[in-house]
This record gives structure tokens, sequence and C-alpha cells, in this order.
């Protein structure tokens, strides 16, 4: 480069960055890693452009590979998954070993948006087994807070934390009994037709599988009167 166009580009003005306009659409990036929970709270994760995880843990779990969910199979894949959490092999998962599986799994750090003392615990819990009695399988259904939220967010149930909603007891603590026993109602609720087995076509997409396949869509309007509470907080996209 000759100096004097040296010169000229080096006077040249930055270029500005693009402003969007507010109607721009949110569109999720195609590389972005893919998630899935298991409906036991087992995390798998795939890179964008890769098939969506939840077809690692079906064939998996499908150890026959006859393309079908057995309640034999799905009850035998969660009991090895407990295993891999009973880090002390004493056929119980304590606080220790939820919180330890609670760092693996940031995901589900969306429903706990603050510190709770033991009887918030307890009163999630027992909100969890409730949201999944109300289940009926397939992707995760609007709650009375938004949506699927946590593990429900990259599951077919709409389950917060999967782990501390088999504690039946609120003891503080999950059995590998009632582990298996989550595991039993959880196949019924995913198993909508009565067959006794699940295909992973008949399971659809989780809530976060569902925005990929759609990744654009419209910015939402959201209406804040200036000087009334929240005004100055509201999100910005």
């Amino acid at each position: 480069m000759t100096p004097i166009l040296l010169l000229l580009a080096l006077a040249a003005p930055a270029a500005k960055p693009v402003k969007l306009p507010k109607d721009a659409p949110f569109c999720a990036a195609p590389d972005a890693p893919q998630t899935f929970v298991s409906p036991l709270g087992e995390p798998f994760r795939a890179k964008g452009g890769e098939p969506y995880p939840s077809a690692t843990w079906f064939a998996r779990a499908d150890t026959n590979a006859d393309g079908r969910l057995s309640s034999a199979e799905f009850v035998a894949d969660a009991a090895g998954w407990f295993r891999k959490l009973d880090k002390d092999n004493d056929a119980a998962l304590i606080p220790d070993e939820i919180a330890a599986y609670e760092r693996d799994t940031p995901e589900i750090a969306l429903y706990r948006v603050r510190e709770r003392g033991p009887r918030q615990e307890k009163d999630a819990a027992r909100e969890e087994r409730r949201q999944e009695r109300r289940s009926s399988g397939g992707p995760p259904r609007d709650t009375t807070y938004g949506g699927a939220m946590g593990a429900g967010r990259y599951g077919w149930l709409n389950i917060p934390h999967p782990l501390w909603g088999a504690d039946t007891d609120l003891d503080r603590a999950v059995t590998a009994a009632e582990f298996a026993a989550a595991a039993r109602k959880r196949f019924v609720l995913l198993d909508k037709g009565g067959r006794g087995f699940l295909t992973l076509a008949d399971l659809g997409p989780t809530a976060e599988q569902a925005d990929r396949a759609a990744p654009c869509r419209p910015r939402p309007s959201i209406t804040v009167t200036p000087g009334e509470p929240g005004a100055k907080d509201a999100p910005r996209r």
C-alpha cells in the first residue's frame, strides 16, 4: 500500500455498529450448544448441527435397539443414572450429592432464583410433584409461573428439579426405591397411549428443541408506563 493510500485508510471513519430496529426478531444461533435433560434428570449435550441429544439418551436406554423403550428399559436406565449420582454407594442421594449434580447441570438453576431454606425446599418439592401429576407428557405445558422452568425446558415433563421431585417423603434424601418409583410414574406420564412402550417420535420435541425448529420469532411487545414500579427494570432484548 502506498503512503497516500495508507493515510487515507487511517483517516477513514470507523464503521458504526449496526442498530437493529425495535421490531427485529429474536433468532437462535444455529451453532449454539444443545441440551437435553432425561426424565430422571440426566443431562445430554450436543453441538449445534448435531442430532438433538434426546436421541442419544433414547438409543442408550433402548438396550435391545428395537426402537421401542419399554417400562423395564426406562427404569433400568434410571437405575444406572442413580448409581452414577450415588457417589458413596449408600442407596440414597443426600444434599451434597444433589448439590454436585446441580453444579454439573446449571440449566436447572433457572428454577432457583434465590437461596431457599429447608421449608422452601420442601414447598418446592411438593410443587414439583403437583406439576408431575398434572403433566400429560409431550412438550412442557405452561404453568402459572410462565411456562417450563429449570430442567423442564430441556425435557418432556415440566419438572424443574428431577431429583428433588423424587423425594416423596420430603426427608431431604432420595432413596433408590423413591427414584425407581419416580421412574415408573414418569414412564406412565409419557406413555400417553398406555401402550407400554415409548418411541422417540411419539415423545415429540422438548421446549428447547421446538425453539430451534423455529429459531426466529417476533420480538415481544412490552408496555411499561413510565413511573410505575419496575419501569426502569423493563427487560432489555
